[in-house]
C-alpha cells in the first residue's frame, strides 16, 4: 500500500497529534499538505486559522484554499477532541460545542471541500473505536464519533456517482496527549462521583502517553496514509493494535457482553450496580 504522491491534500487538525504527524509524512511524500486548525503557527503559509465549528469560516477558507489550488484530491477530517464527565452534569453549552466540532466540522469540511475535490478524489474520516465500542462517561465524544461513522458510510453512496470515495478510520488508543487534553467534567452527584473519577483515573493513569503497548503518532499516522493510499478506498477500516482486531467483531455481534467488560475495565465495581 503505497502512501499517496503529489496530491493537494487539506488535514484538520493538524498542529497536534495525529493530524501533525500525517502533514509530516504526506509532506515528505511530495504532497502539498494545507493545514486548517485553531492555533497554526502565523509563519506557515501552508496553514489556515479556523475553529472547525464555525462554518462561516470554514467556507471561507476552503474558497482559498479552492482558489489558490485549484483542487482538493484528498481531505482528511482529523480535527476533534475528547470530553469526559456524566451527561446530567456536562453543561448544555459544552454538549453544544464538541457536536459542533467533532461531528458538524467534519459535515462543514466536507460540504465546503466539494466543489473542490474532483474524481478521483478522496474525503477521509478520523472516526474511533469508541463509535463502536464506548467508553462509560464519555457519552458525548462516543456519540460523536458513530454519528462521523455513519456520516461517512452514508456519504461514501452519495459520493460514488461523483467518483468520490468516503473513507472512516476508526482510530484505538494512541500514545497522544489527547486524553490528557480533554475536557472533564467531575461531580458531587453520589449518584455519579465514584463512578466518574473512578473512569477519569482510569483515563489519566492509562491512556495517551500513559499508555503502553498502544500506537504512537507516527505510526497511527503512516497507517491511515497508507489505507488513503489504496487504489480502492475503504470504508471503515481499524487503525489499532491487534486487541481490538478481536473485540471489534465481538463487540458487534455481543455488544452486552463487550459493555460489561469495558465497565468493568474503566470503573472497577464502582460502575456496578449494587
Amino acid at each position: 500500500m503505497a502512501i499517496p504522491n503529489s496530491k493537494i491534500i487539506v488535514v484538520t487538525g493538524a498542529s497536534s497529534g495525529i493530524g501533525k504527524e500525517l502533514r509530516k509524512l504526506l509532506t515528505k511524500h511530495g504532497n502539498t499538505v494545507v493545514n486548517i486548525s485553531r492555533h497554526p503557527d502565523e509563519s506557515d503559509d501552508m496553514s489556515y486559522a479556523a475553529d472547525i465549528g464555525d462554518r462561516e469560516r470554514v467556507n471561507a477558507v476552503f474558497r482559498e484554499i479552492g482558489l489558490r489550488f485549484g483542487r482538493i484530491d484528498i481531505l482528511f477530517c482529523n480535527a476533534g477532541y475528547g470530553l469526559s464527565g456524566s451527561v446530567e452534569h456536562i453543561p448544555d453549552t459544552e454538549i453544544e460545542k464538541i457536536t459542533d466540532v467533532n461531528f458538524l466540522g467534519a459535515v462543514w469540511a466536507t460540504r465546503a471541500a466539494l466543489p473542490y475535490v474532483p474524481r478521483g478524489g478522496r474525503i477521509i474520516y478520523t472516526g474511533s473505536v469508541s463509535g463502536i465500542i464506548p467508553m462509560p462517561y464519555r457519552t458525548m465524544y462516543n456519540a460523536t464519533k458513530a454519528a462521523l461513522i455513519e456520516f461517512a458510510m452514508s456519504m461514501s453512496m452519495e459520493l460514488k456517482p461523483l467518483g468520490i470515495s468516503s473513507s472512516v478510520m476508526l482510530v484505538a488508543a494512541v500514545e497522544t496527549d489527547f486524553a490528557a487534553r480533554r475536557t472533564k467534567f467531575s461531580t458531587d452527584d453520589a449518584r455519579y462521583a465514584g463512578a466518574v473519577s473512578a473512569c477519569d483515573s482510569f483515563i489519566d493513569d492509562k491512556g495517551g502517553k500513559n499508555a503502553t503497548g498502544k500506537l504512537t503518532a507516527r505510526k497511527a499516522a503512516e497507517k491511515i496514509a497508507r489505507r488513503a493510499g489504496r487504489r480502492r478506498a475503504p470504508l471503515r477500516s481499524l487503525i489499532a493494535t491487534p486487541l481490538y482486531y478481536l473485540a471489534y467483531p465481538l463487540a458487534l455481534l455481543y455488544p452486552s457482553f463487550v459493555i460489561r467488560v469495558v465497565s468493568k475495565v474503566f470503573m472497577g465495581n464502582s460502575g456496578l450496580s449494587k
